[in-house]
């Protein structure tokens, strides 16, 4: 995201009590742009592009329109570049619906519905997840699918954390360890720690591969003796993960070719 400074004299000091606008829907012809304009009463001009390519601008209202105009102008080799990134990496998301799909460890399955009877458990084989579902009601679906994938998260996220908890501990020659493991659907967040060594695993994250998986446990662990993301946190995790970085990298493209559901 830019974020641009005003000169003193187009400056006013915020008012708390007072709230941003409505959107706007604004087009800068000669690129033929369409983007968003917001106005607040923050000291910036600010914009941003959005993983589905749209852009989004917010100014202070004291700020002419032909002002914000020029400093979109200014960016417009950043948001193609940006643009180009997010279509580049576009996917779907989870289809559920018989003959969709899934996504499990990495990999696509096809969603195929069953009638829920009693002693019927949901089967992932031969490339196909067999989920009993009530109806073909979307609720109806999206509960199946959704109880599934939790029963699944807390089995195989738990054998994953206490794999690689223990491997923290021999690496590091500490006592540090999890004090539990919570596995909850999470919209933005793929994991946390708490301080008392609380640890908060997303139920999606069993739709990544597992080198994936591991970067996020491995990044909590870290947490247990660093509770930052300062140069030692860092080092600690190089050290249970040497290529850290690169899987920093494929775990944020991930949510792009992939929305999360």
């Amino acid at each position: 995201m830019f974020e641009f400074l005003l000169p003193p004299k187009l400056r006013r000091k915020r008012h708390p009590s007072r709230k941003a606008s409505a959107p706007e829907a604004h087009t800068l012809p000669e690129a033929a742009l369409d983007f968003t304009l917001q106005r607040d009463h923050c000291r910036t001009l600010r914009l941003a592009v959005r993983p589905d390519a749209s852009v989004r601008v917010k100014a202070p209202v004291s700020v002419p329109l032909e002002d914000i105009l020029r400093f979109v102008r200014s960016r417009l080799g950043w948001i193609r570049e940006k643009q180009a990134f997010f279509l580049e990496h576009r996917g779907s998301s989870v289809e559920l619906r018989d003959g969709g799909h899934i996504l499990f460890l990495g990999r696509t399955f096809l969603l195929r519905l069953v009638p829920a009877k009693r002693g019927r458990p949901p089967r992932l084989r031969a490339g196909r997840l067999e989920l009993p579902c009530r109806s073909d009601a979307p609720a109806d679906i999206e509960a199946a699918f959704k109880a599934w994938r939790m029963a699944l998260a807390k089995l195989v996220l738990s054998r994953r954390l206490a794999r690689l908890d223990a491997e923290a501990r021999r690496l590091f020659g500490d006592r540090a360890a999890a004090s539990g493991l919570t596995v909850r659907s999470l919209k933005r967040r793929w994991g946390s720690c708490s301080v008392r060594g609380q640890i908060t695993l997303a139920a999606q994250l069993i739709e990544l591969p597992l080198p994936l998986i591991d970067y996020v446990i491995s990044h909590e662990l870290c947490h247990l003796r660093h509770m930052d993301h300062s140069p030692a946190f860092h080092a600690a995790l190089r050290s249970l993960l040497p290529d850290a970085r690169e899987r920093e990298t494929r775990i944020r493209i991930w949510p792009l070719e992939h929305p999360r559901s």
